[in-house]
């Protein structure tokens, strides 16, 4: 249900913007999501169409693009994708450590969160 929440906020956001702008048709959105986020995209892009149902919105394409997870590395300053042990079952969970100095001290630059980009729309 994580997703139909996040869902929900996005088609809001779509129709406020959509209305502010005295648009009468959106054509399409671009939606930036994290891997860290833990978002099924088929499901964000399934719930975003229920929810436009019966707007000006509706029928409107919906692309979706997954930012990859990015760290800096506090104690190397290494900056680059994380290391994590498939293996051990920690994945996307973290913790997150450096690939190159397998330190734990990482911070997260991106793939973090969910981004509604862009929203193109008829006025």
């Amino acid at each position: 249900m994580h997703e139909f929440s996040i869902s929900s906020e996005i088609a809001k956001t779509v129709l406020d913007t959509a209305e502010e702008n005295k648009g009468i048709r959106v054509l399409s959105i671009l939606l930036e999501i994290g891997e860290m986020t833990l978002l099924s995209v088929e499901q964000v892009k399934f719930w975003v169409q229920e929810l436009l149902k019966g707007s000006i919105a509706e029928g409107a394409e919906i692309n979706i693009k997954t930012i990859r997870v990015r760290i800096q590395c506090e104690f190397c300053q290494h900056q680059g994708r994380p290391f994590f042990d498939q293996q051990e079952g920690v994945g996307h969970l973290g913790p997150y450590c450096c690939p190159k100095c397998k330190s734990f001290q990482v911070k997260v630059k991106k793939g973090g969160g969910c981004t509604l980009r862009q929203i193109r729309m008829v006025r």
